[in-house]
């Protein structure tokens, strides 16, 4: 398996200066740095009422915080779509746990049970995958500290390359 590919504050790799040159420039010309971030909802955000509700209601508790891009739109509405469905799902199980508990007979209570464990099961894995979204998208403590030391390390690279070559 290939390694996972890295930025250049992060390589432990020597680099000459020229690699090292244009690697800053190549990775410049794909990371943005924009002033002013404008995320708008794709059509299938839009149709979906709470995923809608959780896109803005996320996007205004972000507000001040240079955590998205526009290009995250995707991926972002992919979480909030997540969360949608997570609340439809739970709404079914609340209903299947209600009826499993009206059940008269056991036969009956068996079968939404059985239904129930299978319903759960999809729940903790959707819940899993929403977890590893908000942690890419920089939603979660960890998931900002991760990002906050990518940027200190990005400032820390701007100084001057020769501060480091005679230790501390």
């Amino acid at each position: 398996m290939p390694t996972k590919a890295k930025a250049l504050d992060n390589m432990e790799k020597h680099l000459t200066e020229a690699e090292r040159a244009a690697r800053a420039a190549a990775e410049a010309e794909v990371m943005p740095q924009r002033d002013k971030v404008d995320l708008k909802a794709p059509a299938v955000v839009n149709k979906d009422k709470k995923a809608k509700k959780y896109w803005t209601a996320i996007l205004k508790k972000m507000e001040g915080l240079v955590l998205l891009d526009d290009l995250d739109s995707e991926m972002f509405a992919g979480y909030v779509l997540m969360l949608s469905r997570r609340d439809q799902l739970t709404a079914v199980s609340r209903a299947l746990m209600e009826k499993a508990s009206e059940a008269e007979d056991p036969e009956t209570a068996l079968e939404v049970v059985e239904k129930l464990d299978g319903l759960t099961s999809k729940l903790q894995a959707l819940e899993r995958n929403l977890l590893s979204y908000a942690e890419k998208l920089g939603l979660t403590p960890s998931g900002r500290v991760r990002l906050a030391q990518k940027r200190s390390q990005a400032a820390a690279s701007e100084s001057d390359p020769a501060d480091d070559l005679f230790g501390d």
